[in-house]
């Protein structure tokens, strides 16, 4: 374990107002009205990759043959800790993990056997032995999970086109601090010209994060979108189901919480607050 490097309320891992701060209301409101008004423009501009094609399409054929269970989405897994834990709480449900790279996953003693068998059995030389060629990755004694190679964005895409708005129970965003530098503010998902896909995607959104200012604005942009953006277009206001709760804000998680990542665990055992943000659907 690392040394308990606290001072104050403050460790080595801390973001706050005082490191990064928050962008002002009119420059977030303006980020955001873009990224909403102009969707269409920037996706018909993006073609979805075709790895990410044939990983969704093992995705769906998953959760096809597990017609009775609820999507709970963990974007950005990382290593799969999240993942793995998440299917472990939910057994009901089908837990689907995405990342860009499957490598990551090789730091995790419960898929590495998994993923080392999968590129043996499925390739034939050694030029072949490498994660470019995993799409996607089960293990028999999860079988409610799934870990899928995939762009993020393009994902999404599939998946809203395929009707999984309807089917989706949660929806997980724990990288815990993205880009925290307000240079590269766009690069963080409430900025981001995808934004508008994760309020399509539904589902509950559950953000977590060392920093509570992340947060904040992430419940900011779901306020300028839903009464500011679409305010008078109801067809069209995938913000407003979202607004009570993004309006109560991140909470502080307790320690006795179980930490979802391997970031969440370092920041625990030094004393460093997480905060988490849950934007819940409201169906009336």
């Amino acid at each position: 374990m690392e040394p308990n490097l606290v001072t104050g309320n403050r460790t080595r891992y801390t973001i706050d107002d005082s490191t990064c701060p928050p962008v002002e209301y009119d420059v977030l409101k303006k980020i955001v009205s873009k990224h909403c008004t102009s969707l269409s423009a920037y996706l018909s501009n993006r073609p979805i990759a075709e790895h990410t094609r044939e990983a969704f399409h093992i995705a769906k054929e998953f959760v096809e043959s597990r017609p009775q269970s609820k999507i709970i989405l963990d974007s950005g897994c990382g290593t799969g800790r999240s993942t793995l834990l998440l299917s472990e709480m939910n057994p009901d449900h089908v837990v689907i993990g995405i990342d860009r790279s499957l490598a990551r996953l090789n730091r995790n003693a419960v898929y590495r056997t998994t993923f080392q068998e999968r590129i043996e059995s499925d390739c034939n030389n050694d030029a072949a032995l490498s994660d470019e060629n995993v799409l996607a990755i089960t293990t028999p004694d999860r079988p409610n999970l799934l870990i899928i190679r995939a762009e993020l964005s393009n994902f999404w895409r599939c998946a809203i086109d395929s009707g999984w708005s309807a089917l989706i129970h949660k929806h997980y965003l724990l990288y815990p601090n993205p880009y925290p530098k307000n240079s590269r503010l766009k690069s963080r998902w409430h900025a981001h010209p995808s934004f508008p896909l994760i309020l399509q995607l539904g589902g509950d959104v559950v953000v977590r994060s060392n920093w509570e200012g992340y947060l904040n604005q992430f419940a900011s942009a779901v306020l300028i979108a839903s009464d500011e953006v679409w305010s008078s277009d109801d067809d069209k206001n995938v913000a407003r189901k979202y607004s009570a709760s993004a309006l109560n804000g991140p909470k502080k998680l307790e320690c006795n919480e179980i930490p979802l990542t391997n970031f969440e665990k370092k920041y625990f055992d030094c004393g460093e607050r997480v905060y988490e943000l849950i934007l819940q659907q409201d169906e009336h």
